[in-house]
């Protein structure tokens, strides 16, 4: 409270303040999104350097720069949660003869399966665990974009 007081204490009686609004990102991607990180992914570094814990809300994109937070939201629930890029992929695309295979590179053009890849803990919450894939919306803010966002005041676990 102290805080707050020191804060507006410059402010006159009656002078309008103006506080920040948490506005969503616009939509930026449509596709699948799938889930890794039960058993073998767990403790394996990722991409970006990182341990991987499959509890923490993080994602796998192809091309995003690393700590991009996105929201990602369930087409078909509604339910979104944030998360931090901090891997590559998803690598699922169709092959030349139609077959599902693995791709390792990061190009952003091609017939790929998904277009996230995220931790057990945001698939929970997006309730997408028990179907393994399921169509939803990447929303985040592009260094082009202009918009402002204050990631502090959001709460990177639950919308």
């Amino acid at each position: 409270m102290l805080m707050m007081v020191a804060m507006l204490s410059h402010y006159e009686a009656g002078e309008k303040v103006d506080f920040p609004t948490i506005e969503s990102p616009p939509v930026q991607e449509l596709g699948l999104a799938s889930w890794y990180g039960d058993g073998a992914w767990h403790g394996s570094v990722t991409a970006n350097g990182e341990v991987f814990d499959p509890a923490e809300f993080t994602c796998a994109h192809r091309t995003l720069p690393f700590d991009t937070v996105v929201l990602i939201l369930n087409r078909t629930t509604r339910r979104r949660v944030w998360c931090r890029i901090n891997d590559r992929g998803p690598y699922g695309a169709r092959m030349l003869d139609g077959s599902w295979g693995l791709r390792t590179d990061s190009e952003s053009e091609g017939n790929w399966r998904g277009i996230i890849d995220m931790s057990i803990a945001a698939a929970t919450e997006l309730g997408i665990m028990e179907v393994g894939l399921q169509r939803v919306e990447l929303r985040y803010w592009t260094r082009n974009s202009g918009e402002s966002f204050n990631l502090a005041a959001m709460d990177l676990h639950y919308p």
